[in-house]
């Protein structure tokens, strides 16, 4: 299964910092979005837990961005809107005892992993929402 909560994500924060004179709610998300408003606000509650947007409840309330576009990365959407913190994981399957390869794959796929996941990291972290913006 292919993990959409991140591009989700930045949908929803480009919407808020490209409206930003306006508050907007979960129904409208979801309509441009073409998703189920509960997906948007499971969501929206990830971003309101990492301090990435503000939530007001009630009649005329919505959600707006918590900071300028310009302060907020890839990267910290990326983990507000992730369970697990890898692109990619090394396979759970039985160790075959005999099999030199199979006994070492674990650690050396390990230090492949990581590197993938410090680069992708670092690279989301030096591009910004406000770049994205810009682009619309």
């Amino acid at each position: 299964m292919i993990d959409t909560r991140f591009s989700v994500s930045v949908q929803i924060m480009m919407t808020l910092g490209y409206n930003s004179e306006e508050l907007v709610n979960s129904d409208k998300l979801a309509n441009v979005l073409k998703t189920n408003p509960t997906f948007v606000r499971k969501i929206v509650s990830r971003l309101v837990a990492a301090d990435l947007i503000k939530s007001y409840r009630g009649k005329g309330g919505g959600i707006e961005l918590a900071k300028h576009p310009s302060d907020i990365s890839l990267n910290d959407i990326y983990l507000a809107s992730t369970d697990e913190k890898k692109f990619i994981n090394v396979h759970k399957k039985p160790i075959t005892k005999a099999c030199d390869v199979s006994r070492c794959i674990d650690s050396v796929l390990e230090q492949v992993v990581c590197g993938i996941e410090k680069s992708t990291q670092n690279y989301l972290s030096k591009k910004l929402l406000s770049d994205l913006i810009k682009k619309v």
